[in-house]
């Protein structure tokens, strides 16, 4: 007869139940930073928009937030974070003046696309990413059903 481990958990929430997102929700529901933040399920973002010439606050809120989930046991997963630069400046040397934000002192992926709750986005705001990866799936799918 297999055994149950009877030590406790310290935290977390039910992972495969109906009621595990909204509690996770709750959970989080007192993390506040200095720019918006939009959190789904497990997933959280952050974003900023900055005119030129503005100071971005961006890694200020970072810091914030993985402040706020050391002290709740938990830990930001710095590969799975990305930062997507999203500009029409016609000078091509703007990307190049704003910092690399860190995580725990790591430099995390500044990427040209990301997917954000399904969606691609591209740094440039076209659907052409989207589009290739709804495709590609779509293939996929199709040929999976022919064979």
């Amino acid at each position: 007869m297999p055994q149950l481990n009877s030590g406790h958990p310290n935290g977390g929430v039910p992972q495969g139940t109906l009621s595990g997102p909204k509690c996770f929700l709750v959970y989080i529901n007192d993390l506040r930073t200095t720019v918006p933040l939009y959190k789904y399920v497990d997933d959280s973002t952050l974003f900023e928009i900055c005119d030129r010439n503005d100071v971005s606050v961006i890694q200020e809120s970072v810091d914030i937030a993985a402040r706020w989930t050391e002290q709740n046991d938990m830990k930001i997963n710095s590969e799975k974070s990305k930062e997507i630069i999203i500009s029409f400046a016609q000078d091509g040397n703007f990307r190049s003046t704003i910092p690399n934000i860190k995580i725990d002192g790591r430099d995390i992926a500044q990427v040209c696309h990301a997917k954000l709750l399904g969606v691609t986005i591209s740094q440039d705001l076209t659907w052409n990413k989207h589009v290739d990866n709804i495709v590609k799936r779509l293939v996929n799918a199709c040929t999976c059903y022919i064979s």
